[in-house]
C-alpha cells in the first residue's frame, strides 16, 4: 500500500494533511481496514482518498495495475450521494460522472506510473434485499460509509465481490507487464472439479470502513484488531483473520474544523450526555433508530460506576422464556423501593433447557447460597407436543432443571410502565456495569421501529432484536417488584440455591 505523504499533500490545488491516525490507517498493509472515530474527524475524507488516490497508486506501482475498480456503499441514497459522495466530489472533483449509472472515473496522470484509471461504484443497500445488487459485482475493494448501519449479510457479501477486477488473468498480464516475471508466492494452486490442479495468480482485496462508534456488542466491536486505543472494555470475541481498526481520540482533527465546533456540540446537547460520549468523546454507545420505549433512563445516573456488591440479599430472576432465544436478568431489593441489577445472562443459541442449565450454573458461581423467586413469560406455559407423543411447555422443563419458575405479567403497558416508574424514583434503580446488553437497550437498541422512512409513526410493539429479550425478562421481574408489589411465590417460600445446582 503506498504510504500517506509525511507532509501535506497539494492535489489539484487542495491541501490533504491526515491526522495521525488516519496516517496510520493509510501506511497499514491491512486487506479490510476500519476507522472509528466521532463526528468531524476526517474519517470519510481519509477513505476517500484511500480509495481515490493512496491504493490505485499503489496498485499501479506494486502491482502494474492500469485499473482499479471500487464500490462505495452507504445505508441510504440520501445519505450516499448528500454526504459520502459529496466528500469524494468535494477532494476529487475533476472526474467523469455517469449520473444514470451512479458511476465516477478518475484518470490519474502520473509522471513515474503513467496514467492509471479509478472507476468508483456508489451504491446505497437501506433493505436486506439490496443483498442482489452485489451478488453479480466485480470489484477490487469497497468502501462502507458509517458502516455500523449496514446489516452484516451486506458486508459479507461485499466480501466475495473484492478482489474481483481486474480478472486473475488480466492482473497477471499486468504484473508481468511491469515486471516481467511473476515470483512463485503469487500464484496459488486451485483444484478444478475433475481433479486436475491449477495455478492462478493471487489478486489483492481490499475493504475499508467507517463509521461513528458502534455499540460493544455490534460485530464491528469484535470484528478488527484494533491498533490505537478503544475507550471501551477489551472485545470478548477474536477479530477476523486480516482485518485491522483505527479508533480516532476525540477532537484529533480540531485544527481542520471551525472554531469552536465541539464546545458549541457540548452546549447544544448537554442534556444528552450519551449522544456526546458516542458522537464528541468517540465512546461506544448505540444508535437510536427508533422511538425509546423508556422516557427516563440516563446511563450516568442508572449504571454503577463499578460492579455492585450482592451482599447475601434475596434475589428474583426473570426469565425471557417462551421464544427460541432465552434470557435471563438477577435483580435484588437492598432497600424499599430501590432495585439494584446484578447480572444479565445471554445465549442466543442454546434451547431452553441449555440455557436453563447455564443460567443456573452461572447464578451458583456468583451468588453462592442465595435465596431466588423466579418469574417468567406467561406465554412460556404453553403446551406442545413431544416426540414422545406426550406434552411439555417451556416453564415446565425449567421446573424439571431446577428453576421453580412462576408467570409474571403479559400487558405489555403495565410491563413497560413499571420500568420507567422504577427508573424516575430518585437512587431507585442501579445497573451493574456488566449487563452491556440491557444498557444498550436501555440507550436506544430496545425502541419502537419507525413505520417507512421518515413517517413519524411507529410500531405499537418494541421491535424484536437482541435487546428485546432482556429487556422482556426485566419487565417480567419489575411489573411484580413494582407493578403489583409480588415479591413471594405462590408457595410462600423462596427457594434457597436451586433444585440440583445444575451445572453446564
Amino acid at each position: 500500500m503506498s504510504l500517506a505523504a509525511e507532509t501535506a499533500i497539494e492535489y489539484d490545488e487542495i491541501e490533504y494533511r491526515p491526522v495521525p491516525t488516519i496516517d496510520a490507517f493509510h501506511t497499514h498493509p491491512g486487506q479490510v481496514r476500519g476507522i472509528v472515530g466521532p463526528v468531524g474527524s476526517g474519517k470519510t475524507t481519509g477513505a476517500t482518498w484511500d480509495i481515490c488516490r493512496y491504493l490505485p497508486e499503489h496498485l499501479a506501482r506494486e502491482w502494474g495495475y492500469k485499473k482499479s475498480k471500487w464500490v462505495i456503499v452507504r445505508n441510504t441514497y440520501d445519505e450516499l450521494i448528500d454526504t459520502t459522495q459529496a466528500t469524494v466530489f468535494e477532494w476529487f472533483g475533476w472526474g467523469k460522472y455517469q449520473k444514470q449509472r451512479k458511476i465516477y472515473t478518475l484518470v490519474h496522470e502520473d509522471e513515474e506510473l503513467g496514467p492509471f484509471e479509478v472507476e468508483l461504484l456508489f451504491r446505497s443497500c437501506d433493505r436486506i434485499q439490496d443483498l442482489k445488487k452485489f451478488k453479480s459485482l466485480e470489484v477490487t475493494g469497497y468502501w462502507i460509509d458509517e458502516s455500523i448501519e449496514v446489516a452484516g449479510d451486506i458486508k459479507r457479501i461485499l466480501k466475495t465481490r473484492i478482489g474481483r477486477y481486474p480478472s486473475a488473468k488480466q492482473a497477471e498480464n499486468w504484473y508481468r507487464a511491469k515486471f516481467h516475471h511473476v515470483p512463485a508466492h503469487l500464484y496459488e494452486t486451485k483444484t478444478l472439479p475433475d481433479g486436475t490442479e491449477q495455478n492462478s495468480f493471487k489478486t489483492p482485496r481490499f475493504g475499508i470502513e467507517t463509521t461513528n462508534p458502534p455499540d460493544v456488542e455490534h460485530e464491528t466491536y469484535h470484528e478488527f484488531k484494533w491498533l490505537t486505543d478503544v475507550p471501551g472494555p477489551i472485545p470478548e470475541k477474536e477479530p477476523l483473520k486480516n482485518h485491522y481498526g483505527f479508533w480516532q481520540p476525540p477532537r484529533e482533527n480540531e485544527a481542520n474544523l471551525r472554531a469552536g465546533y465541539y464546545d458549541d456540540l457540548i452546549a447544544d446537547y448537554k442534556d444528552h450526555l450519551d449522544w456526546l460520549e458516542m458522537y464528541v468523546e468517540g465512546k461506544p454507545g448505540v444508535i437510536v433508530v427508533g422511538k425509546l420505549v423508556y422516557n427516563n433512563f440516563r446511563r450516568g445516573y442508572h449504571v454503577g460506576k463499578e460492579s455492585l456488591i450482592w451482599g447475601g440479599i434475596p434475589l428474583i430472576r426473570g426469565w425471557d422464556n417462551s421464544g427460541n432465544i432465552p434470557a435471563c436478568i438477577v435483580v435484588g431489593c437492598p432497600a424499599p423501593r430501590v432495585v439494584h441489577v446484578f447480572k444479565e445472562i445471554n445465549q442466543d443459541k442454546m434451547n431452553i433447557v441449555q440455557f436453563t442449565k447455564y443460567a443456573v450454573h452461572q447464578c451458583n458461581m456468583a451468588f453462592p447460597g442465595a435465596e431466588w423467586i423466579d418469574w417468567g413469560d406467561p406465554a412460556g406455559e404453553q403446551k406442545y407436543s413431544t416426540k414422545e407423543g406426550g406434552w411439555t411447555s417451556n416453564a415446565r422443563l425449567m421446573r424439571e432443571n431446577g428453576v421453580d419458575v412462576q408467570s409474571s405479567e403479559q400487558n405489555p403497558a403495565a410491563r413497560y410502565n413499571s420500568v420507567d416508574d422504577q427508573l424516575a424514583i430518585i437512587d431507585g434503580l442501579l445497573i451493574d456495569p456488566s449487563c452491556v446488553r440491557l444498557i444498550n437497550g436501555f440507550m436506544g437498541g430496545y425502541h419502537y421501529k419507525e413505520v417507512g422512512s421518515n413517517t413519524g409513526i411507529y410500531m405499537d410493539k418494541p421491535d424484536k432484536n437482541r435487546f428485546s429479550h432482556i429487556h422482556d425478562a426485566f419487565q417480567y421481574v419489575m411489573v411484580r417488584i413494582v407493578g403489583n408489589n409480588k415479591l413471594k411465590p405462590k408457595s410462600g417460600k423462596w427457594k434457597r440455591r436451586n433444585r440440583g445446582a445444575m451445572a453446564v
